[in-house]
């Protein structure tokens, strides 16, 4: 069981370092949030596999709720800023 955890670790690792990238090399603000939604999806997907991996499920899935609730929040306040942001710009005419 502690194999398979492993590589599931591991293939969650790259994924996540595929994000990174993509972070870091996004062209645009909705492409980079994308990423941040893929890292914090896939951190939180590790924390609960790392809690069974340490038999300790409840300690890591407690992190792993709070790590969810600041990815769902994320997205929401980004999209307020750049509401906010464009109200102030004049349209072309």
């Amino acid at each position: 069981m502690t194999t398979f955890l492993l590589v599931v670790l591991f293939t969650l690792s790259v994924i996540v370092a595929v994000g990174l990238l993509g972070l870091w090399l996004g062209t645009t603000l909705f492409d980079r949030l994308i990423a941040v939604a893929l890292v914090t999806i896939n951190a939180v997907v590790i924390l609960v596999v790392m809690g069974f991996l340490f038999d300790r499920p409840v300690l890591f899935l407690d992190i792993a709720l709070g790590v969810a609730l600041l990815a769902f929040i994320l997205p929401i306040a980004l999209g307020k800023y750049v509401e906010r942001s464009t109200e102030h710009e004049e349209l072309p005419r």
